[in-house]
Parts: C-alpha cells; structure tokens; sequence
C-alpha cells in the first residue's frame, strides 16, 4: 500500500483515508478498509485519519476538510501528499484546485498497480475503460464548470 510505504519513509506525518460507502455499494466503507489494512501492515491508529461520508472524489476533498480541520487545523498545513490510481490524478488535482485552498503545494504519488500506469493503461481492457471515463470527467467537469480548467503537472 504506498500511503503505508510514504509514512514509514517519513514522508507524511498522518494518513487520511477517505471513502464512504458509495452509495451503499461498499461494506465497510472504502476508508474503513484501508484504515484497518494500514494498521495491518504497522501503521498505528493514532496515525490515521478516516473519512467515510464521501461518495464520489469532490465529496472526497469537500468532507477531507471537515476531517484535516479538526484534526491538524487547514491554517498548519503547507503540503499535502495524494495517494491514487494514476489515472485518476488529473480529475483529483482539478478538484483540489477548486475547492482547496490555493497556498496549499500537492505532491502526487500514484498508487503502486501494475496495471493503469502510464506506460500500460491501453493493455488491459477494465484500466483502458477506467481511463477513457476518466477523460470524459475531466472533459465533462472543465465544460461543466465543476471545476476549475487548470493546467496540472503530474
């Protein structure tokens, strides 16, 4: 799990899962699963951070808030480290870009999946459909107005 790699290499002080249960198709919730595999794997619980009431990534960000509020306080963080499927990040920085606060500095770390990298996402039917309706959200947000046209380096 690469959050779990990133905080044993020092590179973030807290993880926060988030995920809800999408619509009632996840039990347990997305972030309660991942939680308790960090834990599994030596991550201890007061290092963790879960937010289950999102359904979707802009509920993801929006209810991440909330939870980074309460527990660090928006004001004391400068850099924040994201954790997902690489073909996901364009979407996700976007949504960041709305709906964060600009003085924040994004690091992207792209899961660790052998399939739906860069160089392989065409290979493999289920991550070549993953990336095309990837593509029509972003394409879809930007015309929408969901989220912000930006320019993101990842």
């Amino acid at each position: 799990m690469k959050s779990v790699e990133l905080y044993k290499n020092g590179r973030a002080p807290l993880i926060l899962f988030t995920g809800g249960d999408r619509f009632g198709q996840r039990n347990p919730h997305e972030s309660i699963f991942m939680r308790d595999e960090a834990i599994k794997l030596g991550v201890p619980a007061e290092s963790i951070l879960i937010e289950q009431v999102s359904n979707h990534t802009k509920e993801n960000i929006l209810a991440s808030l909330m939870v980074l509020d309460r527990a660090v306080g928006l004001e004391k963080i400068n850099r924040l480290l994201l954790v997902s499927a690489p073909g996901h990040m364009r979407r996700c920085l976007l949504l960041l870009k709305t709906f964060m606060s600009p003085w924040y500095e994004y690091v992207w770390c792209p899961d660790d999946r052998k399939l739906g990298q860069a160089n392989n996402w065409w290979t493999d039917t289920t991550e070549e459909k993953r990336v095309r309706d990837e593509l029509y959200k972003v394409i879809y947000g930007v015309k929408g107005k969901y989220f912000v046209d930006a320019e993101v380096d990842i």
